[in-house]
């Protein structure tokens, strides 16, 4: 009877903490899903001339209310800014956190938090003005640095002052635009961020982009990408494979111009991705067409990429770090099989 009652309690207790976890019933029951996102990153995630949310983070959004929901309609966007994006995550404020997060030892084990994958390879940037006459981090010997409080950033060239033993004054600010305006204004010497971010800002920003000059470093890799709450491992799985999804039909040459076809091709594994074959949506609580739909809806990840940031925006990135592995880069996707 003790064992009975032992067993019986673990089973409650089990089922109790899976209520509570269950994302994918709360946003059902809501009938949308919330995404923390930057307040005003273009490329990534900011709010256009028409006051819509628009960018390669706000595009997983809109993926994932078309895997849930097939309508990308039913994606709401909370802006948040580095200090306060975990605390919204953890209070269930928000059901993702689409925000340029780079993926860490320490918040991965220490926050309560999970990264179902990389979306954008990046690293550190530093921009400075060309005035100063310095093209490369070593040559700097002194001056002031302006970075964004709560970043890797931060914690990146504090140990560069550090261990450098430079005179190197940090000026912190919680928003980008207190940042922007302080560097461009002159009142720094340098500006570190994420290498894209930077991009961004000097294309969107800058009084005079030939001003300013990208300084060689290679200080810190940053791997950025979807951050849930650990306690639900149904929805990791649905973050996790919704990436990995959007990045395997690029692999494999599915698009949003021939999705429908594809569903056509003598391939097991195409068959199974796109839902024709049974097996992808029971055991994540899906449809079997959720990939399928979101590719129709949006493209694969290389869209993504090319609408907001590369050839297709007016950022024009290189795919670089983020080409495909059989195209030199380093993104692919764990097999869908």
């Amino acid at each position: 009877m003790r064992f009975l009652v032992a067993g019986l309690f673990v089973f409650l207790s089990f089922s109790v903490l899976k209520a509570e976890a269950a994302t994918l019933d709360d946003v059902l029951e809501r009938g949308h899903v919330t995404c923390g996102v930057d307040e005003q990153h273009f490329g990534f995630a900011f709010l256009n001339e028409l006051g819509t949310w628009q960018g390669f983070e706000v595009d997983f959004c809109r993926a994932l209310a078309v895997t849930i929901f097939n309508d990308p309609s039913k994606a709401q966007f909370i802006p948040l800014n580095a200090q306060t994006r975990f605390t919204a995550l953890q209070r269930r404020q928000i059901d993702i956190l689409l925000r340029s997060t780079t993926w860490t030892f320490t918040r991965d084990s220490s926050y309560g938090i999970d990264y179902p994958g990389v979306t954008f390879y990046d690293q550190l940037g530093i921009l400075a003005h060309k005035s100063i006459g310095v093209s490369s981090l070593d040559e700097v010997k002194q001056g002031s640095l302006c970075v964004a409080a709560g970043t890797t950033t931060l914690e990146t060239v504090r140990e560069y002052g550090e261990v450098s033993g430079k005179d190197i004054t940090i000026k912190m600010f919680n928003s980008r635009e207190g940042l922007n305006n302080f560097f461009f204004s002159g009142q720094c010497d340098l500006y570190a961020a994420d290498q894209s971010a930077l991009t961004a800002i000097v294309a969107t920003s800058a009084p005079n982009p030939k001003d300013y000059v990208f300084l060689k470093t290679s200080l810190s890799k940053e791997p950025l990408g979807p951050v849930v709450r650990d306690d639900d491992g149904e929805w990791y799985d649905i973050v996790k494979w919704l990436v990995y999804g959007l990045i395997e039909a690029e692999e494999r040459g599915i698009t949003k111009a021939n999705v429908e076809d594809m569903q056509k091709k003598n391939s097991q594994v195409v068959r199974f991705m796109l839902g024709v074959d049974e097996g992808i949506g029971k055991p994540l609580r899906l449809r079997e067409s959720w990939l399928l739909d979101t590719i129709k809806t949006l493209g694969n990840y290389g869209e993504f990429f090319e609408r907001n940031l590369g050839q297709g925006s007016s950022l024009k990135m290189e795919r670089g770090l983020n080409a495909l592995w059989k195209d030199g880069g380093m993104m692919y996707a764990m097999p869908i099989r």
